[in-house]
C-alpha cells in the first residue's frame, strides 16, 4: 500500500511538471467558465509561476476576483494587464467598472491638455514599441537616403527626398514616446490591500493620522524609509503608509 501511494505521489509530481503554461490558462478558463472563480485565481497563478507573463493572464485574473468582489486585487491585476497592454480599451473598461467598487472618492489633480495629450498619445504603444518602431525609422531613413544619393531617375530623386524627411519626423516622434513612456515606467504606483489604513505624517505608528484611506485606492511611491512608504494620493496629497498595507505595481 505504502508503494501504491509513494507511486502516485510521485506520478501527481511528474504531472504537475509536465503540465505547461497553456495547459493551465486553459484548464483556468475553463473553471472561470464554470462558476469556480477560486479555482481559477489559483490555476492562473501558476501561469504567472511557471514565468508566463502576459496582459490576458492578469486581465482575466483580474476578471475572477472582480466576481468575487475582491477590490484590491482585481484592480491590481488589472493595473498590471493594462501596463503590459496600454492600449486595450477592454482592459480599460473593467478597471473602471473595478474602481467603482472602492470606498474612496479622490479627486484628481487637473492635468494640463499638453500632458494629457502625450498620455493619450503614448498609451497607443508600449514604450519598447515604440523605440523598435524609431529604429525601423531610423533604416527606413538610411534606405531612402541611400537611393536618393544613388539615383537619377527626377521622379524617384523627389519621393526619396519626401521619405527622408517624413521617416526622420517619424524617428523622432517615436523615439520621443519612447523615451516618455520609459520615464513613466519608471514611477511607481501602488494598490492598498488593508481593508483599511491610516496615512500618516511620519514613518511611524505614533505619527499624527492625516486620514484614512481602503482598498482598491492608487498612490504613487515617492520615497521608501524602512518599511514604510511616502505616497502621493490622485490629489496631490502625501503622506506615510506601512509597505504592508500595500502591494507595488511592478
Amino acid at each position: 500500500m505504502k508503494k501504491i501511494i509513494t507511486y502516485l505521489f510521485i506520478f501527481s509530481a511528474l504531472y504537475a511538471l509536465a503540465q505547461k503554461p497553456s495547459d493551465y490558462f486553459k484548464q483556468a478558463n475553463a473553471a472561470y467558465k464554470s462558476g469556480a472563480y477560486q479555482q481559477a485565481i489559483t490555476l492562473y497563478e501558476k501561469v504567472l509561476e511557471s514565468g508566463h507573463e502576459a496582459p490576458e493572464v492578469y486581465f482575466n485574473l483580474g476578471n475572477a476576483y472582480y466576481k468575487l468582489n475582491r477590490i484590491a486585487p482585481s484592480i491590481y491585476f488589472y493595473e498590471k494587464a493594462l501596463k503590459l497592454n496600454p492600449s486595450d480599451e477592454d482592459i480599460r473598461y473593467n478597471l473602471q467598472l473595478a474602481n467603482r467598487m472602492k470606498l474612496d472618492r479622490i479627486e484628481k489633480v487637473p492635468e494640463n491638455i499638453l500632458v494629457r495629450l502625450k498620455k493619450n498619445i503614448n498609451q497607443f504603444l508600449a514604450y519598447n514599441t515604440w523605440a523598435w518602431l524609431a529604429v525601423f525609422m531610423a533604416f527606413a531613413g538610411l534606405f531612402a537616403f541611400i537611393i536618393f544619393l544613388f539615383t537619377k531617375k527626377p521622379n524617384i530623386k523627389r519621393l526619396t527626398f519626401v521619405a527622408m524627411w517624413v521617416s526622420l519626423f517619424l524617428l523622432l516622434f517615436a523615439w520621443y514616446n519612447a523615451d516618455f513612456g520609459y520615464r513613466q515606467s519608471l514611477v511607481k504606483y501602488a494598490i492598498i490591500f488593508s481593508p483599511e489604513v491610516e496615512l500618516k505624517t511620519e514613518p511611524n505608528l505614533t505619527a499624527d493620522t492625516v486620514s484614512d484611506l481602503h482598498e482598491g485606492s492608487k498612490v504613487k511611491i515617492i520615497q521608501s524609509d524602512g518599511d514604510w512608504y511616502l505616497v502621493q494620493l490622485s490629489d496631490g496629497k502625501k503622506a506615510w503608509l506601512p509597505s504592508s498595507d500595500l502591494k507595488i505595481i511592478d
